[in-house]
């Protein structure tokens, strides 16, 4: 059995990939570390606690971490998301709890515990893994595999035209984490923006297929206006469920580099972009592999398989 740990800013789309890992049965999913991004620390916690639920599985203990970035005001997506992160659905409040204690502690605890075995998948800003590795660095050694749902490194950016939203929340979070030494992999929103988008016909087979999977779709019916509107196309980009879709099963992503790489966090036009240096031009060691494409069909299978 795989050790699985899930740092989520939690809206819709972390829904999706909350849903996936508790329902994969290969992996167990030990904690769920919460950290505020796409929305308010408090909403995300309710919709961990909710995504859980929803599951129909097992209940991993949910753990409230950082409420804010290091160094800026909290940026949110609730015009992406919906106000409750959950498209607007008016979904009833959780019967569960979170966990007492701290999320940065539990993470701390989870790479104790499992040392070598933990596998992190990271679903929204860094801050939570970066004071992690702040507070305890040997974890860093001790953690199998990270993969981080981040950058937009060889597409545009969804928040600037360089920045992808969880790289821009804190941009020196994200860039602590690469200077970590965690075994990193990430996968970028450019990702899941073409072979791995799920069309209008899609989602609509998708939402018949169980009362689990039409769920899934309807908390994300804000996060499909907003593409509608913004980028002219009628279905959704699931980000967070295709990083999940890599963590659970890395044959999916079919080409990938191991490079250094930065998150630019000086300069005010460019904060948040994540710089690949593809071709080693500036002599660094590299520091993660990072997705250049994934499997769109193989990825769809798995989704489907998991909430169908």
């Amino acid at each position: 059995m795989r050790h699985l740990l899930i740092d989520t800013d939690t809206a819709s789309d972390d829904v999706v990939a909350i849903i996936m890992a508790l329902r994969e049965p290969t992996v167990q999913v030990e904690a769920i570390t919460v950290v505020a991004g796409n929305l308010p620390l408090d909403y995300a916690v309710r919709n961990a606690l909710i995504a859980v639920e929803e599951a129909r599985t097992y209940a991993p203990p949910v753990y409230r971490g950082v409420e804010r970035p290091f160094l800026r005001p909290l940026l949110t997506a609730e015009s992406v998301h919906g106000q409750d992160g959950l498209g607007d659905m008016n979904h009833p409040p959780p019967r569960l709890q979170a966990a007492p204690g701290h999320a940065v502690d539990a993470l701390i605890d989870a790479a104790r515990r499992f040392p070598h075995q933990l596998e992190i998948v990271t679903l929204g800003p860094l801050m939570n893994l970066a004071l992690a590795c702040l507070k305890a660095p040997e974890i860093v050694s001790l953690v199998q595999r990270v993969t981080v749902m981040g950058g937009a490194g060889f597409g545009r950016g969804n928040v600037t035209p360089t920045a992808e939203f969880n790289l821009y929340v804190d941009a020196e979070a994200a860039q602590i984490v690469l200077n970590s030494g965690l075994p990193l992999t990430f996968v970028g929103w450019d990702m899941c923006t073409e072979e791995a988008f799920l069309s209008a016909d899609e989602l609509d087979e998708l939402a018949s297929s169980s009362d689990v999977a039409a769920f899934c779709v309807r908390c994300n019916a804000t996060l499909r206006a907003f593409n509608q509107r913004m980028w002219g196309k009628d279905g959704i980009d699931f980000a967070d469920p295709v990083a999940m879709a890599v963590a659970l099963d890395p044959s999916i992503m079919t080409d990938s580099v191991r490079a250094y790489g930065k998150v630019e966090h000086q300069s005010e036009l460019t904060y948040g972009q994540l710089v690949i240096d593809t071709y080693h031009l500036l002599k660094c060691a590299p520091n993660a592999t990072f997705a250049r494409a994934v499997d769109g069909a193989r990825f769809k299978a798995l989704l489907r398989r998991l909430i169908a």
